[in-house]
């Protein structure tokens, strides 16, 4: 018995219906759901039928018409709530592989003929305009003379295979086939080799594309989960701040980078006081008055009514937070990422920048979140010293763009002594810093010194969306800038060369496990980069990377670091011949993974329990990584505004691909849906039809996955729309979005243009009394229409300009018969709530029995304030980010008076702070030796989130 068969004799739709919660009367008779109905008009029994909209069939069209599924969909459906069994076997799909006809053998061969000389002639094309001489005496480019030959023969042969006679073509291809093949390859290494501007354009165009696919990376969107914990202070805070530690970036309480981030307050440092709101409640009785004339209400023996009320009580009191650079532990996530590598003929090249720079350049010592700087008053470059060589190069083009493109001063006092008729406009500083970045990038590049790592991070922080608008207007900009830098860098990197005598043609081999970017061979003189390539390295364990700053190991020793974890252990193990080295500051090892404080050398090795018990790391091994796609930023910056969320989107079948990728094809009819190959031989193994569009636009059918393999590289695969819409994959995509309820909200209610929003009951038991409901109903059984009730079903932007109440009305015709593909819920009906943003303003409207009713308090406007009143320590905090702190005062008179509630001066507060004495830092080695000793079965201390990155 199939599926079919099975549910139509076990289930009455009667049944069915009062199982997914519609109620049924006792005469069989129910609302409607398929469409508006105030009195019962459904007839339930065996069958329905619906003396309103006239709706009828059996129980399978029943589900199939609630759900919005397929007949086959809705009968499993069935089969599963109810608990039916049935006979799945069906006999095995035989396997069709289509045999090609000589007709198509030959028909694909002559289509690359085709290509392989069409390709030919658009190079050639090329050469002729690209190459030409400039002036009668210079001498002719190979390939230009080559072209010149050589076009108007293979214009012939293209005509030839158009309208040719097929014998000819036949006779003509059997001959050529080698010559052919022979073009091909050549066709492949002459593209290969773009001339320097086709260079610099790529690489210019594809920023933008890189930079799109960091904001769809996980990396970015850890990034924003992470950083929208940080709460923004008032200005008084900020002041408040600033006055104690001008540095600070990032501040949170003690709790809050413990609980949320994983991260603890290192030993002696000193917090950051700010002012904090702690208000308390109180009840008190007054009179209670008239709602409408606002007099006092009197009882029965002419006395006033009391009434008791809860007022709240402003106070303030002095809390502590602290600075992520006053913190160690888990790295907190950054778009940009430092640089490591090393440049050939890396002095000679910064001179080259020097000589290329309008202004002069110097290298100072600066703070670890600055690279470097223009400054316009002074005229001048500044540099960090310390970086690396590749980091150094992209910093110092970084500076050099703004001294060409924003030195202000300069331009206006130019303007002064001319006609100018107005000063030059200063652009934003957004645009600054995206044109200066990609300038960079764009020179770093071309000479094959790889920063995107770090370039892409910085220019998605400095853009003020993901539509890159900013990088989109600069291009040209962009372009022009970063060619003529390169020709000065190429000017006077060949002077330089030959200067010092330097000879780029023989270069030295190149030690294991680096590579060097060759130059182009039009451009000899261009400097090299060395990449370091941990992939070439043939021992795949990669080795400690010891700073500058750790003193010199014996080889007969053997090296523990003492990091934090061991300083809050607080002992070692007893050893003759031990030596203890304290740093003059902390350092990073290994790409910053793990703060070290000094190291202690044994003369013989720790076991590994004693490891463990003093929680010393041994400098030949690496600290285990769990998660390396969040860079680690020491020092993480100021945050911009997070982008903008999005509303519900059409479920394509590949999310990479987008529907004018098939009109860039050619193909315009926009019934398929643009697919990768990879995703392609996916959905094709799901027995879904998949084509692939060929020869200008056209789409082809493939049977067998050899014909996939046979599709020329950037062919573009396809998938009906209609088929994709009727697969259990695109449905899976469209019921995901109920597991993003917090996500899709927020997104709507930040959309900045017009939009609504679909509610409908929760498909739960306990709320079947609710469930295609009336107001009225509900005020009888005492219940409220609450957000936790209900789940987001759709969302969407809306055009238009009709007042919200008609707009309900139109969203429950179009729901009701014209719903949009990607809505898989049952047809709006009662108790259904549609959200509305209209010209900034949001309503809620529930759908009564007779029309909308306008309700409040269903979008809360702070949805975070109920989850932040159960969860902060500090009802005075309540801010929308929970930010739990220590509570002890350090400066206990203005403690006092604050929590009296007499009003203290900021000022004072500061002055205060700033009159505590500072706890001297111990060293290591005090630390270590003030400690009690450790008894030896003493329990192994927790991992430290330094190690767990």
């Amino acid at each position: 018995m199939n599926v079919f068969e099975s549910v139509k004799q076990s289930i009455r739709t009667r049944e069915a219906a009062e199982h997914y919660g519609i109620e049924v009367k006792r005469n069989g008779m129910a609302c409607c759901p398929f469409h508006d109905d105030r009195t019962p008009s459904l007839k339930l029994d065996h069958r329905f039928h619906c003396f309103g909209c006239g709706a009828d069939g059996d129980v399978i069209d029943f589900a199939a018409r609630l759900y919005n599924l397929s007949p086959k969909e809705a009968a499993q459906k069935l089969a599963q709530d109810f608990g039916l069994l049935y006979d799945s076997q069906a006999p095995p799909k035989k396997t069709y592989i289509r045999q090609k006809s000589e007709a198509q053998k030959f028909k694909e061969t002559k289509q690359w003929c085709f290509r392989t000389l069409a390709d030919y002639a658009h190079l050639m094309r090329g050469w002729e305009t690209n190459l030409a001489p400039r002036t009668p005496d210079e001498e002719l480019h190979p390939l230009f003379v080559e072209a010149m030959h050589r076009k108007d023969y293979v214009e012939y042969l293209l005509d030839f295979l158009m309208d040719g006679d097929m014998e000819e073509q036949k006779t003509w291809i059997a001959e050529h086939t080698t010559k052919i093949m022979d073009l091909e390859r050549r066709n492949k290494k002459m593209a290969e080799k773009p001339t320097n501007r086709e260079r610099l354009r790529e690489i210019t165009e594809g920023i933008e594309q890189n930079i799109k696919e960091l904001f769809e990376s996980e990396k970015y969107m850890r990034y924003l989960s992470v950083m929208s914990r940080f709460h923004r202070y008032s200005v008084n805070n900020t002041m408040l701040i600033y006055m104690q530690k001008p540095d600070a970036t990032l501040v949170a309480g003690y709790n809050k980078w413990k609980n949320q981030f994983e991260r603890h307050v290192k030993k002696g440092e000193r917090g950051i006081t700010i002012i904090a709101p702690t208000p308390y409640k109180k009840k008190i009785e007054e009179q209670k008055l008239d709602p409408d004339t606002h007099a006092p209400m009197l009882d029965a023996n002419g006395r006033v009514v009391m009434e008791e009320k809860e007022v709240e009580i402003p106070l303030f009191r002095p809390v502590k937070v602290f600075d992520v650079s006053q913190t160690d532990g888990k790295p907190l996530p950054s778009l940009a990422a430092d640089l490591f590598g090393n440049v050939q003929h890396f002095e000679a090249f910064m001179e080259a920048l020097k000589r290329s720079a309008p202004v002069p350049i110097a290298f100072e010592e600066m703070s670890a979140d600055t690279d470097g700087y223009f400054s316009s008053s002074q005229q001048r470059i500044a540099i960090r010293q310390g970086m690396s060589e590749v980091q150094t190069v992209s910093a110092a083009v970084h500076e050099i763009a703004h001294s060409k493109l924003h030195n202000y001063q300069k331009e206006q006092k130019t303007a002064a002594g001319t006609d100018a008729a107005t000063a030059p406009k200063p652009k934003d500083r957004h645009t600054e810093e995206v044109e200066a970045e990609s300038i960079s990038y764009a020179v770093c590049q071309y000479y094959g010194i790889q920063t995107g790592e770090n370039s892409f991070g910085y220019i998605a922080n400095w853009s003020q969306g993901k539509e890159l608008k900013e990088l989109r207007d600069s291009l040209e900009t962009i372009n022009k800038t970063a060619g003529a830098l390169i020709a000065d860098i190429d000017r006077h990197f060949k002077d330089i060369c030959k200067e010092r005598g330097i000879d780029l043609e023989s270069e030295p081999e190149q030690e294991a496990g680096t590579e060097t970017i060759q130059p182009e061979s039009q451009q000899p003189e261009s400097p090299q980069t060395i990449q370091e390539n941990q992939e070439a390295v043939p021992d795949p364990e990669p080795a400690w990377k010891i700073p500058t700053e750790l003193p010199e190991q014996d080889p007969a020793m053997f090296r523990y670091y003492i990091t934090q974890d061991s300083l809050n252990v607080g002992t070692y193990p007893l050893m003759d011949r031990k030596t203890i080295t304290e740093l003059a500051a902390p350092v990073k090892v290994e790409q910053d993974s793990i703060t070290v404080f000094g190291c202690i050398d044994y003369p013989q090795p720790l076991t590994a329990e004693q490891e463990r018990e003093y929680a010393l790391l041994p400098a030949s091994e690496n600290p285990p990584v769990l998660d390396t796609s969040v860079d680690h930023a020491a020092e993480a910056a100021q945050l911009p505004d997070a982008p903008e969320q999005t509303l519900d989107e059409y479920p394509m079948p590949d999310p990479i691909l987008r529907e004018d990728d098939l009109k860039n094809c050619g193909y315009q009819d926009g019934d398929l849906l643009p697919l990768s190959k990879e995703r392609a031989l996916e959905l094709f193994e799901q027995d879904l039809t998949v084509y692939a569009v060929v020869d200008g636009g056209s789409a082809e059918m493939l049977f067998d996955r050899e014909e996939f393999e046979s599709q020329l590289p950037g062919t573009v695969f396809a998938l009906s729309r209609e088929e994709w819409e009727e697969s259990p994959a695109f449905d899976a995509l469209v019921q995901d979005r109920k597991n993003h309820q917090q996500e899709r909200e927020q997104a709507f209610l930040s959309h900045e243009g017009d939009c609504f929003a679909i509610y409908q009951v929760k498909d739960d038991e306990s709320l079947r009394e609710i469930r295609f409901e009336g107001l009225e109903w509900l005020k009888s059984i005492g219940r409220e229409v609450e957000r936790e009730n209900y789940d987001l079903i759709y969302t969407a932007p809306l055009s238009g300009k009709d007042a919200p109440e008609a707009v309900a009305e139109q969203l429950f015709y179009r729901f009701n018969n014209e719903h949009p593909k990607d809505y898989h819920s049952p047809s709006m009906s009662v108790s259904d709530i549609v959200a509305i943003r209209k010209d900034g303003a949001l309503s809620c409207h529930y759908c009564d029995s007779f029309g909308f009713q306008q309700i409040t308090g269903f979008l809360d406007a702070n949805p975070l304030k109920n989850a932040e009143m159960a969860m902060e320590d500090d009802y005075g905090m309540i801010d929308g980010i929970i930010n739990n702190g220590p509570k002890e005062p350090t400066v206990a008179q203005l403690e006092q008076q604050a929590m009296s509630g007499q009003p203290i001066s900021l000022m004072d507060l500061a002055a205060a702070a700033h009159r505590e004495e500072r706890d001297k830092r111990k060293s290591v080695v005090e630390q270590l030796h003030q400690q009690p000793k450790q008894e030896s079965k003493k329990t192994a201390p927790k991992k430290s989130a330094e190690r767990e990155i």
